[in-house]
């Protein structure tokens, strides 16, 4: 039960130096005067991914490397926000859209996805793969900053000196966290006789991806279906393109064939599915409970095949 434990506290550790660092950065930013896009486009954006990506680096660097423990982490989240957030926020109220102001970001989403479906067809992905999706995903936020520009903030908040102790200690709670975090999924892997990657998509994906599930109900029950579309999108596409770019760069992210054969497939599946859906202008109750189906019924392949 230790390593449960362990494992909850460790979430706990990833989310509280996440919040920092990102409150931190925001503040970074409007003291600058960067424009509210530019805040949400990257340094929300990031900070709200801060715990997949550290966890997913950590396994990377860690003794031995366990690449397996990033790559389903990564896949797992994508699975998460889509299947078990966005399907139940729309199985509970539904979500309206106007897909004219997503239709650029779905793009980018499903491109995405059948990216790293290509790169892992030879069940890995190389620091030159990495170095491509990272570059492909840049040149969208500049695209889309060049897009939303109307005009920079103005630079009205001044530095607070306590941000900097604060973004610091952020860094090292989600290090420590982060570190904890691989060591007690190892640990549960092993008492549970599964592997770790079984591990990283399921138990530490549904983990990390609470906060986009609490989002996503909350703005479909408020009527704000575009925030909990354009949250997701965009933290399936920096799951895909930046995690995965990053942590090759520590060393090649490595997939075995069930993840590549089974949880890869469903991935690109789930994602062409919200498409059609999105052409609707709205994901009905219906389409949310199928969504919210197909997530189990993945995990529940995972559990029975890897």
């Amino acid at each position: 039960m230790l390593e449960f434990l362990t494992f909850a506290v460790s979430l706990v550790a990833l989310y509280s130096g996440a919040r920092a660092i990102t409150d931190s950065a925001v503040h970074f930013a409007k003291v600058l005067g960067i424009s509210e896009f530019v805040i949400g486009a990257t340094v929300v954006a990031f900070g709200t991914a801060l715990p997949e990506f550290s966890t997913s680096i950590v396994a990377m660097v860690a003794d031995g490397g366990t690449p397996e423990i990033a790559a389903g982490n990564v896949l797992g989240s994508i699975l998460a926000n889509t299947g078990l957030a966005l399907g139940a926020a729309a199985a509970l109220y539904g979500i309206y859209i106007d897909r004219k102001i997503l239709e650029t970001d779905l793009s980018f989403l499903l491109a995405s996805m059948l990216a790293i479906y290509v790169v892992f067809l030879d069940y890995r992905i190389t620091w030159i793969e990495g170095v491509v999706l990272i570059a492909v995903y840049f040149a969208f936020i500049h695209h889309e900053i060049s897009e939303h520009r109307k005009g920079e903030a103005k630079g009205s908040e001044k530095l607070d000196p306590r941000r900097l102790g604060i973004f610091f200690g952020g860094v090292l709670i989600l290090s420590v966290g982060a570190n904890y975090m691989i060591e007690a999924i190892q640990s549960i892997s092993s008492t549970l006789g599964i592997s770790e990657g079984v591990v990283a998509v399921i138990l530490l994906a549904i983990g990390t991806s609470l906060p986009e599930i609490s989002t996503a109900i909350v703005a479909a029950k408020n009527g704000r279906g575009d925030i909990a579309m354009g949250d997701i999108m965009g933290a399936n596409a920096f799951n895909a393109l930046i995690i995965l770019g990053a942590s090759s760069l520590v060393g090649d992210v490595a997939a075995g064939e069930a993840f590549v054969s089974v949880t890869l497939p469903v991935v690109v599946l789930i994602s062409l599915l919200l498409g059609f859906m999105i052409l609707g202008n709205r994901i009905t109750r219906f389409e949310g409970s199928l969504l919210v189906a197909i997530y189990l019924l993945e995990v529940i392949a995972i559990l029975t095949i890897l």
